[in-house]
């Protein structure tokens, strides 16, 4: 849990999802938020079973919940179709319900449009180039490779603990 962020007039959010390929599909998400007197606060997190872009979403959602009420905040994502959504979309989802929202991300983005509107937050997105030397992105992204490294960690141990619990078996009797 990241403790909630005292107001600041302008918070720059930078946001980043990652997932490895291969079993259960560990992923992880990650933000910073800094405001021009520096670095706020940042987080991580991690998951089992899930995608790039549901960790993406994840990530704006998690940061939103901490940002101080009244906020004008600039989520920054190198996701192209997350900033045209929530940039485009956000609103007409909530109307309807979020009727149309891929399933996947569905509890993220409503997470997202209730911290804007409980929050009162005055929200922007923008679209930035991945791994171009931007520090705020390329600390997000390093804290969701941290988030799915540590959860491929835990699956592992998980493996090993189940693989040596297992019952020996006789061979053949002949």
């Amino acid at each position: 849990m990241v403790p909630a962020v005292s107001k600041v007039s302008e918070i720059l959010c930078y946001t980043d999802g990652s997932c490895k390929a291969g079993h259960e599909a560990p992923g992880g998400w990650g933000f910073v938020l800094r405001s021009s007197a520096g670095p706020i606060s940042e987080g991580y997190g991690s998951a089992f079973k899930t995608l790039a872009k549901v960790m993406e979403y994840q990530a704006v959602a998690e940061a939103l919940e901490v940002v101080a009420e009244g906020s004008t905040v600039t989520v920054f994502s190198d996701n192209q179709a997350l900033v045209e959504n929530l940039e485009k979309r956000l609103a007409s989802w909530a109307t309807t319900g979020f009727a149309k929202v891929d399933p996947t991300i569905v509890d993220s983005v409503r997470r997202i449009e209730r911290a804007a509107r409980e929050r009162q937050l005055n929200l922007s997105f923008r679209w930035l180039r991945a791994h171009n030397g931007n520090a705020g992105n390329e600390r997000a992204d390093a804290l969701a490779a941290q988030g799915a490294r540590e959860a491929k960690a835990q699956l592992a141990a998980r493996e090993k603990l189940a693989s040596n619990s297992r019952p020996v078996g006789r061979g053949r009797v002949r």
